[in-house]
């Protein structure tokens, strides 16, 4: 169950496991911040070798948490467990915390997220995505690739951002994923707007992030879903744009669907109509179908996107 974000701002717990990754804490911030106030930052490491990092973290109001290698092949296990510790601790209490963001790829933090996710509240991991388990991935309420995070300084990079080699293939897999979400809230008898369809869309699948089709926003993926008339945006009411499928969205969920009941043939509707039989016409040499031949229908089949193959870390 995830927290809802709509009626209060969202407050955040930090934790940087140092030792499984030494990214730009400034990037990190700037990216926690779009989704709420961080009210508690921590990053565990041997610090006397990332001494260049002490000052950066410091300036940002992180707290250092010292590991240091106490045997000769060292103690990666040692930050884990103190931060899986502090991270239950945190949990258990100050329950006005909802989020708790692990800036870790390792699978060995799996147990955690469940245990977090069990007191009600919402993981976010972030990482490379090269060195994030695929088992973290799936199992978070968020995946942030840190690859995809904008350079605070640079804010207006985002504007210029272009889709991965190979992604554009793909874009079925995010609109099939966009109108399964349409779908579920449609069924859930919720308004669908871009607040609640995005927040449905990390549901089915964390690993969703526009900017990874090239999207500096998400409004900006929903004006692409549009164009291709897989979503219909309507009119502004009560501060949102409703949401609903667009013409070829229709169509596609009615080829998903069951299959319409077939009309009945010429020669059956004159056999009822007269009690005769229709004298069967000679047909030239070839095939024609009863139907016409269309796309296949494979946009609803995506309920998740592909992810790396499990790294083991």
């Amino acid at each position: 169950m995830q927290t809802s974000t709509t009626d209060s701002i969202s407050r955040i717990a930090l934790f940087i496991d140092f030792d499984n990754g030494q990214l730009d804490i400034n990037r990190i911030l700037y990216s926690l911040r779009e989704r709420g106030i961080i009210i508690l930052k921590k990053a565990y490491g041997d610090w006397g070798k990332f001494q260049q990092f002490r000052k950066v973290l410091a300036e940002n109001g992180v707290d250092l948490v010292e590991r240091p290698t106490i045997f000769a092949g060292g103690d990666k296990n040692g930050a884990d467990i103190q931060l899986a510790v502090d991270a239950l601790d945190a949990c258990l209490t100050n329950p006005h915390i909802d989020v708790f963001a692990i800036v870790s790829g390792d699978s060995d933090f799996l147990p955690l997220i469940s245990r977090i996710q069990a007191y009600n509240k919402k993981v976010v991991i972030i990482g490379m995505r090269k060195t994030t388990s695929s088992v973290v991935m799936r199992n978070c309420n968020e995946y942030i690739a840190y690859e995809n995070i904008s350079d605070p300084d640079h804010p207006a990079a985002e504007v210029a951002l272009k889709p991965r080699e190979g992604d554009a293939k793909d874009f079925q897999l995010a609109f099939g994923l966009l109108m399964r979400a349409i779908a579920l809230l449609e069924d859930e008898d919720k308004a669908v707007d871009s607040s609640t369809l995005k927040q449905k869309m990390l549901q089915l699948s964390p690993t969703f992030d526009e900017k990874t089709y090239g999207f500096g926003q998400f409004k900006a993926f929903l004006a692409e879903a549009q164009k291709s008339k897989i979503i219909h945006i309507g009119k502004k009411v009560d501060g949102a744009y409703p949401i609903s499928l667009g013409r070829k969205g229709r169509e596609l969920d009615t080829e998903e669907g069951e299959a319409p009941a077939a009309k009945p043939s010429a020669h059956a509707r004159a056999k009822v109509e007269t009690g005769k039989p229709k004298r069967k016409r000679r047909k030239h040499s070839g095939s024609s179908e009863l139907f016409p031949p269309t796309d296949p229908a494979d946009l609803l089949k995506a309920s998740e996107f592909p992810l790396p193959e499990d790294t083991g870390i």
